[in-house]
């Protein structure tokens, strides 16, 4: 499970880096519309948020569990930001500083799950670990 976990933490950071090319070749004219970069960021939110159960069904620790928590919510706010664009253009500007942060996080949960084991053990129940001392 730990090499899902691993795997699809890298499939985000691979995404995040096309989105930053599919954002520039939008503003750029290569493509023209924003559209293939939206739709990309609709399939990376899926993938975050999968990326986040299988995490939690692995059972890594709290630490990793929380850096793919505050993935999570950071790609949530990501989602959120273009859409303040007309209202408070400031704020809706941090969307590039966000998704930076982003490949950033997903880049750190990727080599940390590397350092987890292959296969994690479940926890033992206290009152037999209690029982065995």
């Amino acid at each position: 499970m730990t090499r899902v976990v691993q795997g699809l933490a890298w499939l985000v950071v691979a995404g995040l880096v096309v989105e930053f090319y599919l954002a520039g070749a939008a503003l750029f004219g290569v493509t023209p519309s924003f559209e293939p970069h939206r739709a990309l960021g609709s399939l990376l939110g899926a993938a975050i948020l999968l990326l986040l159960i299988v995490t939690l069904i692995a059972r890594p620790g709290r630490q990793l569990v929380g850096m793919v928590g505050l993935l999570t919510v950071l790609m949530i706010v990501q989602m959120a930001l273009p859409s303040l664009r007309a209202a408070v253009p400031a704020v809706a500007a941090l969307h590039v500083v966000n998704a930076a942060v982003l490949i950033g996080l997903a880049s750190t949960i990727a080599r940390e799950a590397r350092r987890m084991p292959a296969t994690s053990a479940p926890a033992e129940p206290l009152a037999v670990a209690a029982s065995r001392s």
